[in-house]
């Protein structure tokens, strides 16, 4: 699997942008279809001709098309599953002709909202201020 360095976030509709350059690599056209499924902690996005298919690994696939800007909006059971919230940042990654996608794992950024500025370390972890005063609020 090939890091592609792209990190996207997913907006308020659970979307995400695929790089322009990725569609193209991949030749993934507006309007075509790709099956969303999950393996382990990837969001795996693979060109598919079908409406709903299972996989051989007996997970649902659903299918998405991806609108004319690249986005691709991600089915809510998956963004659920994976606990991904509007603002999560995503890795992208190609493997073949699939586009991987998971949580971005910043080694700078606070384990609440991955913010990456105005941060500590507490106790071996990253937070940031913004955080630690809603927390502060809780006790």
């Amino acid at each position: 699997m090939k890091s592609t360095g792209v990190v996207r976030p997913v907006d308020a509709l659970d979307r995400i942008v695929i790089p322009k350059e990725l569609c193209n690599t991949l030749c993934i056209e507006p309007k075509e279809a790709l099956e969303i499924f999950v393996d382990g902690d990837f969001i795996v996005l693979q060109k598919h001709p079908e409406n709903t298919i299972r996989t051989a690994k007996g997970n649902l696939g659903i299918v998405r098309k991806v609108d004319p800007v690249g986005r691709v909006v991600l089915p809510k059971e998956i963004c659920k599953k994976l606990s991904i919230e509007p603002k999560t940042a995503l890795e992208i990654f190609v493997e073949d002709t699939k586009i991987m996608l998971r949580k971005y794992e910043s080694s700078c950024a606070c384990i609440f909202c991955g913010e990456i500025h105005d941060t500590i370390i507490f106790e071996n972890k990253i937070v940031c201020r913004k955080c630690i005063d809603a927390l502060s609020k809780l006790v």
